[in-house]
């Protein structure tokens, strides 16, 4: 019996070595196989039919290896079925990520680059439209300007015709010195107001004389004086079309720099457009590359985790796979030991008939 006591000892100490030994058949117990083979000993069973009992509790733990074997490979397919889905998904999002964070900058800086354009863009604009306000303010205070004056010329012309008129009537009798005296007081407020007062002092001089003869003022001067009167007028009315061709030059000016900056504002305008078109876009790109970038950030720790947990159940699957066939690697050793234990027993057991024969003839 010291036999069983020291296989029983093995077999303790194996369970307790071994707590987490998968079984995928049938719950067995070396230590009622030891049973077993103990009675079968002890009632004088062949040999053939104890080894029978190893036999069968050999072929059940080899039968077990097999199907957890077989389980395993399928797990451990399994496993890097999930390890190569799970990398390519992380993969795929780090991809993502970077592409979408690159064109992220992209879009930042073009935004960035843009609204700074549209804020000198807006500059120049804002210097433009004082440029032709100013334009248009001098050209209104010109404008108001060359109405008063050509007036003013007009007027200056309208009374050295009324003279020669008032002149040729003096020369016929039926117009006085006095008439002639008012339209002189016209001309010379004209001659300030035209800025002409040198070329109007001949005429002044000539008034003064024919004032002095009185009645006694004959033909010769009223003609000298109706040429001065002729020569001022032709004086004026040259000055007059100086100035209008002046004033015509000022306008086609005002008309070309008011064309020139509104085709500037036009552009800018324009360009300002644009701009905020592209900033439409680029605050859409913004957004939509954000969100790109946030889901592959999630879609990569999300992939990460079951990726850490595929890994974390498939080397739980490693240890127990192990821990299962280090256990039956053990029973199959306890087995063989038990075999050739028994094998033994039987030998000596044997070797013992033929004493025990002859002492009973003996006695």
């Amino acid at each position: 019996m010291k036999i069983f006591a020291f296989l029983l000892i093995l077999v303790l100490v194996s369970a307790t070595n071994h707590q987490h030994r998968l079984n995928y058949t049938k719950q067995r117990s070396i230590t009622a196989v030891m049973a077993e083979v103990e009675m079968k000993i002890k009632s004088h069973a062949p040999l053939d039919a104890v080894l029978n009992i190893l036999t069968l509790f050999r072929d059940s733990v080899n039968e077990e290896q097999v199907n957890h074997d077989q389980i395993f490979v399928v797990e451990l397919n399994e496993c890097q079925g999930e390890y190569d889905f799970r990398n390519a998904e992380i993969q795929n999002a780090r991809s993502t990520l970077r592409d979408s964070n690159a064109q992220l900058n992209i879009c930042q800086y073009s935004k960035q680059r843009t609204i700074e354009q549209q804020q000198v863009n807006q500059q120049q604009e804002n210097t433009f439209q004082q440029h032709l306000n100013t334009i248009l303010t001098t050209a209104d205070s010109e404008s108001a300007y060359f109405k008063k004056r050509s007036r003013q010329y007009e007027d200056s012309l309208n009374s050295i015709e009324e003279a020669l008129t008032i002149l040729q009537g003096i020369s016929f009798g039926y117009r006085s010195f006095s008439e002639l005296s008012k339209v002189s007081q016209r001309m010379l407020q004209t001659s300030f107001d035209i800025n002409k007062t040198p070329l109007y002092a001949p005429i002044f001089n000539a008034f003064i004389q024919l004032a002095k003869q009185g009645e006694s003022i004959d033909l010769s001067s009223l003609q000298q004086v109706e040429h001065l009167l002729k020569d001022l007028k032709s004086a004026i009315q040259d000055a007059y079309n100086q100035f209008t061709e002046s004033n015509a030059q000022s306008v086609a000016q005002f008309n070309q720099s008011k064309e020139k900056v509104s085709k500037v504002l036009s552009r800018l305008q324009q360009q300002y457009e644009r701009q905020q078109v592209k900033l439409d876009k680029l605050s859409a790109c913004i957004g939509v590359q954000s969100a790109v970038s946030n889901s592959a950030s999630s879609k990569q720790q999300r992939n990460q985790q079951l990726l850490e947990q595929a890994e974390a159940l498939c080397s739980t699957f490693q240890t127990e796979y192990n821990y299962g066939t280090q256990s039956r690697r053990n029973e199959i050793q306890l087995v063989n030991q038990l075999e050739d234990m028994v094998r033994q027993r039987f030998e000596q057991v044997l070797e013992a008939k033929p004493v025990l024969y002859y002492a009973k003839l003996k006695y």
